[in-house]
């Protein structure tokens, strides 16, 4: 039986929404590229042969195999959601009554709304692992008026933002989580200094373990949306600032969010597997069991979990309530072409359930 909205718990990648962050973090922005293999060979003394079940590891310790995504059920209440792109199209305006005009004038008649285009992103790998066709985007973007995403990519670094990513000084980050786990953040990440990693919030850690050491960038997919849009002269578009970007990544405190880290960093096979079935979901266009997999949060304590809850309410809840106005404008608007990440679209406090709960049309379209 599905849980409410209320009590179910949910980890949310923090890779979902940090693009436009990471591109902005000099000391971070190098760490591109880290190869899964790199990550399963920094992986591979801490992992048990068989699945793990406690956090005691070994030195001959090896990566258990990646496995595939568990098979995709038919709800027998609703259909399975797939895509990644959705065809949004806007209740029709209600008409004035004719008893209502004065004379024998008939109404005008109401123009059928535009359609806009919802695309959820993934903020990791290459266009071949995500299965997208940009050719096709760029098609369906050239039928809208207006780019969407959630905050600017271009938008200057300001030194008022660095208290949201960076500890203090007197505070490290190996004396909040404990020299053994710093050492396997270090064997994970091993393009990031250690000055530099001793300095980064526990969220920033995570995020990017959860994106396989990959970071901001024009490589990225929402990068690429962003200058194709300005490319072909859209009104760009935000949904939020970069400070609010920021202020809902670090809505934990720093001490309250380390456990978090530490449980991942002690079975960080976890994150391994987890980024490869991430992936695996978003080529099939299966968002749905996606977030299923992400609700069991595999690896975490009891007190972990209640932190990532927290979390979460920032992350997704919190923004998706704030956005919902605006996409439901700029619909009404004229047609648009909207990028967020794709765990933002699915789930009762998504955005198509809201939007389809105030009488818009969703449709899922091939790519």
């Amino acid at each position: 039986m599905r849980q409410s909205a209320s009590s179910r718990v949910l980890r949310v990648p923090a890779c979902l929404v940090l693009a436009a962050w990471l591109g902005h973090a000099p000391a971070i922005a190098q760490n591109r590229g880290v190869s899964a293999q790199a990550a399963t060979d920094a992986a591979a003394a801490q992992v048990p042969r068989q699945a793990p079940a406690t956090d005691v590891v070994g030195q001959d310790d090896v990566v258990p195999a990646i496995p595939q995504p568990a098979p995709v059920v038919p709800s027998l209440h609703a259909p399975l959601l797939r895509g990644v792109l959705f065809k949004v199209v806007p209740p029709v305006p209600a008409s004035v009554p004719a008893e209502s005009l004065a004379g024998d004038v008939a109404p005008s008649p109401v123009p059928a709304p535009a359609a806009s285009y919802l695309l959820g992103t993934i903020h990791f790998g290459t266009p071949e692992e995500q299965g997208i066709d940009y050719a096709a985007l760029e098609r369906l973007l050239g039928e809208t008026e207006t780019f969407v995403n959630e905050a600017d990519l271009d938008a200057p670094w300001q030194s008022a933002y660095d208290g949201y990513r960076w500890l203090p000084v007197e505070q490290p980050l190996s004396a909040m989580v404990g020299t053994p786990e710093f050492e396997r953040a270090r064997a994970l990440l091993p393009t990031v200094r250690a000055q530099d990693l001793e300095r980064m919030k526990p969220w920033a850690v995570l995020a990017l373990l959860e994106a396989r050491g990959e970071s901001g960038g024009d490589a990225t997919m929402d990068a690429r949306l962003q200058r194709m849009a300005s490319a072909a002269g859209k009104r760009l578009m935000h949904l939020e600032t970069l400070e609010q970007q920021l202020q809902a990544l670090d809505c934990v405190p720093a001490q309250e969010h380390a456990p978090v880290l530490v449980d991942r960093l002690r079975a960080s096979w976890v994150l391994r597997v987890e980024s490869a079935q991430a992936m695996a979901y978003y080529r099939a266009r299966t968002l749905e069991p996606w977030l299923a997999d992400i609700d069991r949060m595999e690896g975490l304590g009891e007190q972990a979990r209640s932190v990532e809850q927290r979390a979460r309410r920032c992350l997704l809840e919190d923004r998706n309530a704030r956005w919902l106005g605006q996409l439901q404008s700029l619909f009404q608007d004229g047609p648009s072409f909207v990028a967020v990440g794709a765990v933002h679209l699915v789930g009762p406090d998504g955005l198509l359930a809201a939007l389809r709960r105030d009488g818009y049309r969703v449709e899922a379209m091939p790519l």
